[in-house]
């Protein structure tokens, strides 16, 4: 039988192989041995479970064959001159770098390069790393500073502007009170009531800028909240009057459904007023035959008791398209069919119920009506 010899030489070479192996394969990255030639001479696991490829595909291959084809000839010409210029370069944070996995999917990568001289020549030790995580979080990220930055300069803009809007609003609530005292003379009934309507409407455009303020801080924790027992139909009843007008002026009727008897809310009247004048208000702009309805019902019972307050329309209705965004500040989903709006009151009262602990819902059937349900917890009464 004939014995096989290994010199010292070749098993120190073995020896540092696999050395050499067992380094790469410890190593979290995919990792590439690379000749000055473009052929890969080595490959740890990492590279397999990133591209796809076994080892045995890998190895004697060319590297461009791990890179889109648009870049193949062009990356050729980049190995050329760094064989001539060889240098160590960190992972580099350049999203035009691309790979491409055996199943032809493209993915952003960052990529190290590290020249191992060997003899008269130099082998290059690549570290390659997927990014698309890191990418995403970063697109998240850069939204999110978009966003923030727009609410920052809302913010600046309503406060600069609150000032101004202050000013005659409380002028306004202010000779309201006078007359309403009687200084300037003895009032009739109806225009006692209107000058009541009057100094309540001005009274809560003033609550809503405050409340709009108040929700672009942090948390939305501006305003300390006042709960009170207060009875659901009479505040419903108030905001019918307020609206009365803008309904007698296209000939719509707004009308109260529910039970004769008080339905008790602990909750802050002035916030449920806010979400009620947004809701029977925007019923109101978004109808132009027939009518709104209010219900107000009790569900429920004990811990899980709720009031219910169901604005319903006759109205145009929501597209299809923009109900999934019609609570995003700024967004209108009948914009450019003739109605004034900025978009915020319905952000604002979903914000609202929020804070009072409940929720605002809504059903449409676009080109004959809406109805929006606002839903409160009714604990404590």
């Amino acid at each position: 039988m004939q014995k096989c010899f290994i010199s010292a030489g070749d098993a120190q070479k073995l020896l540092s192989a696999k050395k050499l192996e067992l380094f790469l394969e410890s190593v979290p990255d995919a990792m590439l041995i690379v000749d000055s030639g473009g052929q890969i001479s080595m490959t740890n696991g990492r590279v397999e479970e990133l591209f796809g490829y076994s080892k045995s595909e890998l190895v004697g291959s060319q590297v461009e064959m791990l890179m889109p084809a648009a870049h193949r000839k062009r990356h050729v010409g980049f190995r050329e001159r760094y064989v001539e210029a060889p240098r160590a370069r960190n992972m580099a944070s350049n999203y035009e770098l691309q790979g491409v996995r055996r199943s032809g999917e493209q993915f952003p990568v960052e990529i190290s390069l590290s020249p191992v001289p060997v003899g008269s020549g130099i082998l290059i030790l690549s570290a390659i790393r997927d990014v698309t995580e890191r990418l995403e979080r970063e697109r998240r990220a850069r939204a999110n500073e978009v966003e923030l930055e727009k609410l920052v300069n809302v913010n600046r803009f309503l406060f600069s502007l609150s000032h101004e809007l202050r000013t005659p609003l409380n002028a306004i609530s202010g000779f309201a009170a006078t007359l309403l005292m009687g200084l300037s003379g003895p009032l009739t009934n109806e225009q006692e009531d209107h000058l009541k309507t009057i100094e309540q409407s001005a009274q809560h455009l003033l609550a809503l800028i405050n409340q709009l303020l108040s929700l672009m801080q942090p948390e939305f924790n501006a305003e300390n909240m006042v709960i009170e027992t207060i009875d659901s139909r009479e505040v419903v009843t108030a905001v019918c009057k307020m609206i009365e007008q803008e309904a007698l002026a296209k000939q719509l009727s707004v009308s109260l459904d529910g039970p004769a008897k008080p339905v008790k809310l602990k909750s802050s009247r002035r916030m449920l007023t806010q979400i009620l004048i947004n809701l029977i208000g925007n019923a109101v702009k978004y109808t132009g035959e027939g009518g709104v309805t209010i219900t107000v019902r009790r569900a429920g019972k004990g811990d899980t008791a709720v009031v219910r307050f169901e604005v319903a329309d006759t109205g145009i209705g929501i597209p299809e398209q923009a109900r999934e965004r019609l609570f995003e500040m700024f967004y209108r989903a009948n914009q450019g069919q003739g109605t004034e709006g900025t978009g915020i009151g319905l952000f604002i009262s979903q914000q609202l119920a929020a804070r009072l602990g409940g929720h605002i819902e809504f059903s449409s059937v676009h080109g004959e009506g809406s109805t929006f349900t606002l839903s409160l917890p009714q604990k404590g009464v």
